[in-house]
């Protein structure tokens, strides 16, 4: 893999952060200095075709439609810009094979890990393990399963300075991926908190948090992040998620907007 040229630090781009899709709300992605993209619920949309081209991998959480709703876009753009670009499709085995069975599948969406040549096709697939870390270009990845209605997989993404982040997707109350961050400089930890306090059951059967479930999240951390960044609020909730955390007695708690920079 090819090491880049890079500044100190880690650039975020926030291309979409709410929690569902609507006027100004863009599902969640991340794009992590201009060519790792941290889960694909919106990327056409705000990008242009140089800025797409340069995306050569996609780190996946999970397979729900609003984490994944932007890649068959994506790629379909990338073969039709014709620059020579290609894309790998990182994730778990099972979120793989929900890709490969339900959306590329030569029915819903073309299969373009046979396009536009079989012998060099514009998209590809990496499975990963949750034991140990693997890279990505200079970049130390650690996978742990987190707690959600259908596989899911959370990351520390590792920068070459050590500077991490860390980020579990679509999660409830879950332990292992705290315990994993344990010695690590982990300086921002991008959670999603979809549902205020009064809907915890509902928050509960689907897998998310609601403001005091991220409160006791973070108390099973031996040291929280300096910068909590929460995402993947329901836009219908948005009002009240954001006055209960408010009300937390809990420092750095910043709410994600779309199309926000965040230098880490």
């Amino acid at each position: 893999m090819t090491v880049r040229e890079r500044s100190a630090g880690m650039k975020i781009h926030v291309l979409g952060s709410s929690g569902s899709e609507g006027p100004d709300r863009n599902p969640p992605a991340f794009l992590i200095d201009d060519f790792l993209l941290l889960d694909a619920g919106t990327v056409a949309v705000c990008l242009d075709t140089c800025a797409q081209c340069g995306i050569s991998h996609i780190l996946l959480t999970h397979a729900h439609l609003d984490h994944i709703k932007g890649i068959p876009f994506l790629v379909d753009n990338v073969v039709l810009s014709d620059q020579g670009c290609r894309l790998k499709i990182v994730s778990g085995k099972e979120v793989i094979a929900d890709l490969k069975r339900n959306i590329f599948n030569g029915r819903i969406w073309p299969d373009f890990t046979l396009l536009p040549y079989p012998d060099s096709p514009v998209m590809s697939y990496e499975t990963i393990s949750s034991r140990g870390f693997f890279m990505i270009d200079d970049y130390k990845i650690y996978a742990t399963k987190v707690r959600h209605r259908v596989p899911t997989y959370g990351y520390m993404i590792i920068d070459p300075d050590g500077t991490a982040i860390l980020y579990p997707g679509d999660t409830g109350p879950t332990e292992r991926i705290w315990k994993r961050m344990r010695g690590h400089n982990v300086k921002a930890l991008i959670v999603g908190v979809s549902f205020p306090d009064e809907m915890m059951d509902l928050a509960l059967i689907s897998g998310h948090l609601t403001p005091s479930l991220l409160e006791v999240e973070l108390t099973k951390m031996q040291k929280p992040p300096e910068k909590i960044y929460v995402t993947h609020i329901k836009p219908h909730y948005q009002m009240s998620v954001e006055n209960q955390l408010s009300e937390l007695d809990v420092p750095g708690i910043e709410i994600l907007r779309d199309r926000m920079t965040l230098f880490i």
